[in-house]
């Protein structure tokens, strides 16, 4: 114990412990950052209002009741059970995954849906009859492949690119947070 009498060991101590403390309280800061900077995505007055831009949780949950519609216009039966199938699961998957706030989660479920609405397009193409006379399919569809299109032009991707080069990319934050384990937010694909 008289090690911890020293002078030079207090002094390796309190360095120690504020440079240890320092770390964590960037650490906390910069995830902060990152997480504030991801919440554009579900917020849209967090992104400029230059041009219109929309957050695109707003076009996703959007395409979520768009395809909800669209099962019950389809229907179970017959030639579109599997196509029903495959738009419900995804569906249930994105409209989770928008909850959990998860953003890769959120990108492969609405990857999954786009693909199971272009199985139901497939359907129809085929010369499947829909079950009962259904104006609004084409409506449906149409209103969908906009919301997927809006995705695509959406300010978030490039939101998060500026705040990678801003913040992330400046002096120290550009050593420390690889030092202390931070990612950077994800871009929307």
């Amino acid at each position: 114990m008289s090690i911890f009498k020293r002078r030079s060991t207090a002094i390796v101590v309190f360095v120690v412990v504020v440079v240890l403390f320092s770390f964590l309280g960037c650490k906390r800061s910069l995830n902060k950052a990152c997480r504030d900077a991801e919440e554009a995505f579900f917020d849209r007055s967090l992104l400029k209002e230059d041009g219109g831009w929309s957050a695109p949780a707003d076009h996703l949950e959007n395409c979520v009741a768009l395809s909800t519609r669209l099962l019950s216009v389809i229907g179970t039966d017959g030639e579109w059970a599997e196509a029903y199938q495959a738009v419900n699961t995804a569906r249930v998957a994105l409209d989770d995954a928008l909850a959990a706030r998860d953003i890769s989660a959120i990108a492969q479920a609405n990857q999954a849906l786009a693909e199971a609405v272009a199985q139901v397009e497939a359907v129809k193409a085929s010369g499947a009859a829909l079950p009962e006379s259904h104006d609004d399919y084409d409506a449906i569809l149409s209103d969908f492949h906009s919301a997927q299109s809006e995705l695509d032009s959406s300010a978030y991707s490039s939101h998060i690119l500026a705040f990678r080069d801003e913040v992330l990319g400046a002096f120290p934050a550009n050593i420390l947070r690889h030092v202390v384990g931070v990612d950077a937010p994800e871009t929307f694909p």
